[in-house]
């Protein structure tokens, strides 16, 4: 799926807040993300790779060079193949249950970046929203265009390592579900 540049910048503000009700699509997928830690600093760690890497895809040529990570979290690029550095124990922990799951080890992190691009059909979804759904469970929403079926394991990587214990989904649903769950 291609992602126009002005599709991304709005992703992008999405991920700093709550998309309005009359710009939801019809349809959304949502994963459900159970975690042993605040939902909030899920969320938040989710937000701080996102960010970097949206701004990527908006800036950068994507020409087989490797594309700059400094705004890329120490922690997110300890946990990827071939870092040499341990991640902490969240990320590490994540990335045993991400392979538990897909059954993949560890993403490289130029790999990982490289989903990224506007001009591939790597990545089919787009960031909309994470909600609350209870104490230690959130629902992520992406928007996909109304596709049930879509690669993803790109985003299963980033929750795991964000602190995810548990991962479900995608899940078609009504965009009325989005709307009607609570911000996170």
């Amino acid at each position: 799926m291609l992602h126009e540049i002005e599709d991304i910048e709005q992703e992008r503000l999405r991920l700093s807040r709550r998309p309005s009700v009359r710009d939801v699509p019809p349809v959304l997928c949502a994963f459900d993300v159970r975690t042993n830690g605040e939902v909030s600093e899920l969320g938040e760690r989710v937000r701080s790779v996102l960010g970097p890497a949206l701004r990527l895809a908006e800036s950068q040529p994507y020409e087989g060079e490797d594309l700059p990570v400094d705004e890329i979290p120490d922690w997110f690029s300890a946990a990827a193949r071939g870092s040499g550095v341990a991640p902490p124990e969240f990320a590490a922990r994540g990335a045993e249950r991400y392979a538990a799951a897909v059954g993949r080890g560890a993403w490289d992190l130029q790999e990982w970046l490289y989903q990224f691009d506007p001009e591939s059909e790597f990545r089919g979804w787009a960031w909309w929203d994470l909600t609350r759904a209870g104490e230690r469970q959130a629902r992520l929403w992406v928007d996909t265009w109304g596709e049930s079926f879509f690669a993803c394991d790109e985003l299963r990587w980033l929750l795991y390592v964000s602190g995810a214990a548990e991962v479900e989904g995608p899940i078609l649903t009504r965009s009325e579900d989005w709307a009607a769950a609570v911000a996170a």
